[in-house]
């Protein structure tokens, strides 16, 4: 299954497991879809699905104040820009598998460098970061944009974060040298006249979004720099003022599934999870930052009509109609699309809807080991992806979730 076509395939999940990280539809779940039924009806009860579920669960509402505002942040998540849509120089994801979700400093500590972040931010309700950078071989210099979405109570308690952390970022190295965004009036920003890189913070309604940009292709530049912070708040202001937050009263009891798709998702194992994020709905950019993602993703997406992705042991895309289902399909479907690297195995037995398997390779020749094992499907309006190392557990895996999303 791919996002980016043949020469960026879908493999987070994998990559994720490799490096021992913490790491769309039928009746059933949505509205009805009118049309003549394209299954193929399988009987779930002759399926080899292991130990895992097969029934729907039930998700309800936040159980706690950290999970609501993970929740929270999730939602965010589809409302903060990905860089290559302020420039398309910016083609890989430089976040990797680290957390987005941003409840304190300890999620972008890597690139807010002031030790009072969480003094000056203690109200922080909910945010979200994506970084990434420049294309080349590993060795290559690249220029790399960090953008994180921060959001408060309200707009006077943000009004009043920013121009802190602004300070405390400025003051931090005594080098450092004010810069003036006039373009975007709430914004203070600083560089080193040495050092090819700036910060900035902008204060926008509720939100304080801090851009950082780091160059490393070229000498420092400074209108370039700051025309790098003003091409991302072009996209990503008008983008916030679409998000429409949860009402503070009503945050600690947030749905964690209101539409149902992620209780019929198989759940993360807690002891082995895929990723840095808990379970849970993205409606786009949010999923791309969670996959190996390319700047004709988000195209992509919109091809095959997808209106909501579900993260758990599998990832779910849940298109608006069939036919926008088959399209995806037809452009991730392993056979037609499999690279040097990889090989096509086999699939579960008892499956009778579209689905094919595939290994990815490491090594070469008689070296060649398997890293591990894909399996996709599509049924209805749901295209579905899922992992394994071992062949018989992906087999159980991805029989378990086509029970779940077919299910009654």
């Amino acid at each position: 299954m791919r996002l980016a076509g043949k020469s960026t395939p879908v493999r987070a999940a994998s990559a994720l497991l490799i490096a021992g990280a913490l790491v769309f539809g039928t009746s059933a779940c949505g509205s009805e879809v009118s049309g003549t039924p394209t299954r193929i009806q399988s009987d779930v009860s002759t399926l080899d699905v292991g130990n895992y579920q097969t029934k729907p669960r039930v998700i309800g509402n936040a159980k706690s104040e950290r999970q609501a505002r993970a929740r929270e942040a999730q939602r965010l998540a589809d409302f903060v820009a990905l860089p290559f849509e302020a420039d398309p120089s910016y083609v890989e994801d430089a976040w990797q598998i680290r957390p987005h979700i941003v409840l304190n400093r300890k999620t972008i500590d890597n690139i807010v460098i002031n030790d009072t972040f969480d003094d000056v931010a203690k109200d922080l309700v909910a945010g979200w970061v994506n970084a990434w950078q420049t294309g080349g071989n590993p060795e290559d210099k690249r220029r790399t944009l960090n953008l994180a979405v921060l959001m408060f109570p309200d707009a006077k308690t943000a009004s009043a974060v920013g121009p802190a952390l602004e300070h405390d970022d400025f003051t931090y190295n005594r080098d450092n040298q004010p810069v003036p965004i006039t373009k975007h009036p709430n914004t203070t920003a600083h560089w080193r006249p040495d050092i090819s890189s700036i910060g900035s913070w902008t204060v926008h309604d509720r939100y304080v979004i801090f851009i950082k940009v780091v160059d490393d292709t070229s000498a420092p530049d400074l209108p370039a720099l700051t025309n790098q912070v003003e091409r991302m708040l072009d996209v990503q202001l008008p983008l916030i003022d679409k998000f429409q937050p949860t009402p503070g009263a009503e945050l600690q009891r947030i749905p964690l599934d209101p539409p149902g798709l992620l209780g019929r998702t198989l759940p993360s194992n807690p002891e082995r999870p895929l990723r840095a994020e808990p379970d849970g709905l993205y409606t786009g950019r949010g999923a791309l930052s969670l996959l190996q993602a390319s700047p004709t993703s988000l195209t992509r997406l919109e091809e095959g009509e997808v209106d909501l992705v579900s993260f758990g042991d599998a990832v779910v895309f849940r298109s608006r109609s069939d036919k926008g289902a088959r399209a995806l399909w037809k452009q991730w479907q392993p056979s037609t699309t499999l690279e040097p690297n990889q090989k096509m195995i086999d699939s579960p037995a008892g499956l009778a809807q579209q689905i094919e398997c595939y290994a990815d390779l490491v090594g070469s020749g008689d070296n060649q080991t398997v890293a591990m094992n894909i399996c996709s499907f599509q049924v209805d309006r749901y295209t579905v992806q899922a992992v394994a190392k071992q062949l018989q557990d992906l087999h159980q895996k991805i029989s378990a979730q086509y029970a779940l999303i077919t299910s009654n």
